[in-house]
């Protein structure tokens, strides 16, 4: 059970420790955002469940067939589609998901987040999971699970090792009955007058 948790805690905390390193060096020095796509509307080409990595792109640098991810409306609300079209006077991209009949309103360059550069199918689900409370539960729940069991077993394997340990140095510095009683026997003959 000790190695299970073992191996557990060890894969988590590099997991964590990877990922958490991954979005810091991406959104630190690149400014990237991670966003998990939750609609069919890119699909085949952006798979829902697919984790998505967007890099700020100044406008020169959006091209007609480059999907961008932007801000739709006063909510806030995300989308990422194609470019179909630019108007470089106004700084307008019209846009359109791939499996969409129709191209979206226009939007300005001020809304755009920037451009999709990589998609990793399936990792957006982890994403998706986590920012949902029942998600954010369980996953608090596990990962305090394994570090529990991996204190709780971690202190039970010292211990005995300490012991033992203890055990063994006192066996070297403690002689037992038969050897005090060789010693003794040793030492007797030469207690007494010398025969020679």
């Amino acid at each position: 059970m000790k190695k299970v948790a073992d191996i557990l805690s060890t894969i988590l905390i590099v997991f964590l420790i990877v990922a958490i390193v991954t979005v810091l060096v991406l959104k630190l020095a690149f400014g990237a955002e991670m966003k998990a796509v939750v609609t069919p509307s890119m699909e085949p080409n952006l798979p829902v469940g697919s984790l998505i990595v967007i890099f700020p792109t100044d406008y020169d640098k959006i091209n007609v067939g480059d999907d961008i991810t932007f801000i739709r409306d006063k909510n806030l609300t995300l989308l990422t589609h194609r470019v179909i079209s630019k108007d470089d006077t106004t700084k307008k991209l019209t846009t359109q998901g791939i499996a969409n009949n129709t191209a979206d309103k226009p939007t300005t360059y001020d809304n755009v987040l920037g451009k999709v550069r990589f998609c990793i199918p399936y990792l957006g689900y982890l994403i998706i999971w986590t920012n949902s409370t029942y998600g954010k539960a369980i996953a608090i729940v596990v990962i305090a699970v394994i570090v529990i069991l991996s204190i709780v077993l971690g202190k039970s394997t010292p211990k005995k090792q300490k012991k033992k340990s203890s055990e063994d140095e006192l066996a070297y510095e403690t002689p037992n009955e038969s050897e005090k009683n060789s010693k003794t026997s040793l030492e007797s003959p030469s207690n007494g007058a010398d025969n020679n």
